[in-house]
């Protein structure tokens, strides 16, 4: 019965293979992959990645604060006019000019309180389209690191699969962002390593004679 060759081989398995260690297979400069369950982004998608709505959030709340004061002045102000309420030292009574410029803020202000809070709605909603589970090819900045200490504190970059099924909306090869990622993991080690059983054919065609 013919034995099914593997899909991947952990850092062990191959360093085994080849009769070497773990840090001399990973010093031989072979693309490695690592699990990853969380958000992944295109590294040039600054809308959707963390932070990106900074100063839509910011426009808003600044919004939403100067609302309450225009509308509260308008408010007041009706009031005093029909009699029922008489204005503090530090209010001026506004003529009909003034209310009518008051209120075209106030209805401006209501506009784009709503476009923006729709605008992060999808944001939001656009974010969660952007889930993976599955493998993404390690940076070699990370597989030094792992080589040289054993470890490497958990990537915030990597890369996107060399693969048709990797991501369609990341092209295979793209820098990505990762984002809350599920468990939290704080370390990448050797263990969490696996290599490509194509490459692995592949670098060994290449040091036959």
């Amino acid at each position: 019965m013919p034995i099914i060759e593997p899909i991947t081989l952990t850092l062990a398995e191959l360093a085994s293979r080849w009769n070497q260690t773990s840090r001399q297979v990973l010093e031989q400069g072979l693309p490695m992959y690592f699990y990853f369950d969380g958000l992944v982004f295109d590294f040039g998608d600054k809308w959707h990645r963390a932070n990106g709505d900074v100063q839509e959030q910011q426009a808003l709340e600044a919004h939403q604060t100067r609302l309450s004061t225009v509308d509260l002045d308008l408010q007041r102000q009706a009031l005093h006019k029909r009699g029922l309420l008489k204005l503090t030292q530090w209010e001026d009574a506004l003529g009909d000019e003034a209310m009518r410029n008051l209120q075209a803020e106030s209805d401006r202000l209501h506009k784009e309180i709503a476009r923006l809070t729709a605008l992060l709605k999808e944001r939001n909603e656009e974010r969660q389209h952007h889930v993976r589970n599955g493998l993404l090819r390690a940076a070699p900045r990370t597989l030094r690191d792992i080589a040289q200490h054993g470890q490497s504190k958990f990537p915030q970059f990597a890369f996107m699969p060399n693969s048709p099924a990797g991501n369609e909306k990341i092209a295979a090869g793209a820098v990505v962002a990762l984002e809350d990622g599920f468990p939290v993991k704080l370390m990448l080690t050797e263990v969490d390593l696996v290599i490509a059983m194509l490459d692995v054919r592949t670098a060994e065609a290449a040091e036959k004679p």
